[in-house]
């Protein structure tokens, strides 16, 4: 029961650990990186359960059973040779899962590519026990172990969800040497398993494009309806439940000490073009103030339509002096707007965090409420100006 429990456990960190898409081109393209989807929804598809070590040790221990038993009945070096293969890809395995674990806590993402080529390495070891076994092995363990690697090869579609390269390349690897070992034995009726083969290549092609289109259509609703909900319909920036779950996964994922700077920035004169301008005039200087900060910004600052005219930003590791020529860069720039929207400025209000992984939500309201205060003090100061939070 206790080794039940481990396995189970242990299952859910594999689950958990971040990972990164894979580095090598062909790794890359295998793991089909080269689609018009979104990172997340690629981040995504290059996990499923490929990645789930439980699972994996489970295939692979119940293939290194049969050929433990076939090096039984037929000592040889190439039995030999594959079990302690086999051994090694278990062990390879285990660390990799362990090395990805450490990177994580470290809040670093592992490359998949490493995981893909144990799999590759397993796939071509299976074939090359199933074209040994129908050349040498008696007929009862020739059963049990070609029906064995048929069942694994079946399952790659599954394994490789939204990845039908690679499943298929599994597939082959797994099953191809058992057909080019067909001229090498003497029983006629093997001589089927060449038949079948385009057959079932193509059936494990179409189960792997199905599975993959309806994964790819899962995530991408999946994914749309998250943007939706997290971020604002006008400016396209992120919204309150956005900005909390951004700054959580950006805390989580810090491995050491890294300050953070918020700004409270709010319009100036915004009440104004809005009453004698229309709305549609306010609506389009928040969409055109939303687009000079992602112009002005780094890809690491979060933005944030608040409320209204008020936007927050974090800016992670950002020196008291780079937030200060970030605010007066942004000051400039959307006081250059006054040509079409006269009157318009922007005041700001400064606070800081020295240690951004203790922002949980009790500090990133206080936070906020330094940065409000601060951006009071600007208003009562004139207007079009920043100040920092006492």
């Amino acid at each position: 029961m206790k080794l039940f429990l481990r396995l189970v456990a242990l299952g859910r960190r594999s689950h958990s650990v971040n990972h990164a898409l894979p580095r090598y081109r062909f790794l890359r393209w295998l793991n089909g990186c080269d689609r018009a989807l979104p990172d997340e929804v690629l981040l995504r598809l290059s996990g499923g359960a490929i990645m789930h070590l439980p699972l994996l040790l489970a295939g692979m221990t119940c293939t290194l059973m049969v050929g433990i038993a076939l090096l039984i009945a037929r000592p040889s070096g190439f039995m030999l040779a594959w079990v302690t293969l086999n051994l090694a890809l278990m062990g390879g395995r285990v660390l990799e899962f362990r090395w990805r674990q450490r990177r994580a806590r470290r809040g670093q993402r592992t490359p998949v590519d490493t995981v893909l080529i144990l799999a590759l390495l397993w796939a071509l070891s299976l074939g090359g026990l199933g074209a040994y076994t129908l050349i040498v092995a008696p007929t009862p363990l020739q059963l049990i172990i070609i029906g064995t690697l048929l069942a694994i090869s079946s399952s790659y579609p599954a394994l490789c969800i939204g990845r039908p390269r690679l499943s298929v390349l599994l597939v082959l690897l797994a099953d191809l040497p058992l057909k080019l070992a067909v001229p090498f034995q003497p029983v006629g009726a093997y001589w089927i398993f060449v038949a079948q083969g385009p057959i079932y290549w193509l059936a494990m092609l179409w189960f792997s494009c199905y599975l993959n289109g309806f994964a790819e259509r899962a995530l991408l609703g999946e994914s749309r309806s998250r943007f939706e909900a997290e971020h604002d319909h006008l400016t396209g920036l992120h919204n309150r439940p956005g900005f909390h779950r951004r700054v959580d996964d950006l805390r989580r994922g810090v491995a050491g000490l890294l300050p953070a700077t918020l700004f409270y920035m709010d319009l100036d004169g915004f009440k104004q073009i809005n009453d004698h301008q229309g709305h549609e005039a306010g609506d389009a200087l928040l969409v055109d103030v939303a687009t000079l900060f992602q112009q002005v910004l780094r890809h690491k600052d979060i933005v944030v339509r608040w409320g209204g005219d008020e936007f927050l930003l974090l800016l992670p590791g950002a020196s008291e002096f780079l937030a200060a020529d970030i605010a007066e860069r942004l000051l400039a720039t959307v006081k250059a707007l006054d040509e079409t929207y006269p009157g318009v400025g922007m005041s700001i209000g400064i606070a800081r965090e020295a240690d951004l992984r203790q922002l949980d939500a009790e500090r990133l309201v206080a936070l906020i409420d330094r940065a409000d205060a601060a951006l009071y003090q600007a208003k009562r100061a004139g207007k079009g100006r920043y100040r920092h939070a006492g």
